[in-house]
């Protein structure tokens, strides 16, 4: 055994800067209350979430949210069967990204790696917590 690549990838899983992105989204907490009269949901996002704002990058599968040519905006989730419209496994994680410039569009369910700038949203009326903008195609697997 190379010891070596073991060190690094303990470095890697012990470095919060470094968690996988999908582990955080999933870890944002959801607190929901309803009166008679109003809905709100609080948003608790995990602080090694926010540290990655600057150069956020992120693998998943790409989810279109308008049939174009070229797009700007759609939906990337960590697993295919998470697709919104199009999936099995009910309303799974998402990420909202908009694209800095408009690329090609690709077959639905793609893997692709995107960075960019990540915002929270912390709005008691949405339960969208986080979408990412300015970003840019890293890698199209």
């Amino acid at each position: 055994m190379r010891p070596l690549p073991l060190l690094l990838g303990l470095l890697i899983a012990a470095t919060p800067g470094l968690a996988n992105p999908w582990e955080l989204i999933v870890d944002i907490e959801y607190d929901e209350t309803e009166t008679e009269t109003s809905w709100r949901v609080d948003k608790k996002i995990p602080e090694a979430l926010r540290a990655q704002a600057d150069g956020f990058t992120i693998t998943g599968f790409y989810v279109p949210v308008e049939a174009q040519a070229k797009v700007s905006q759609f939906l990337i989730v960590p697993d295919p069967e998470d697709c919104p419209f199009c999936g099995s496994n009910g309303y799974g994680p998402t990420l909202e990204v908009h694209l800095a410039a408009p690329m090609n569009d690709v077959p639905e369910a793609t893997k692709i790696t995107v960075q960019g700038q990540l915002h929270f949203d912390e709005s008691p009326e949405t339960y969208r917590a986080v979408f990412l903008t300015e970003a840019r195609l890293v890698a199209n697997n």
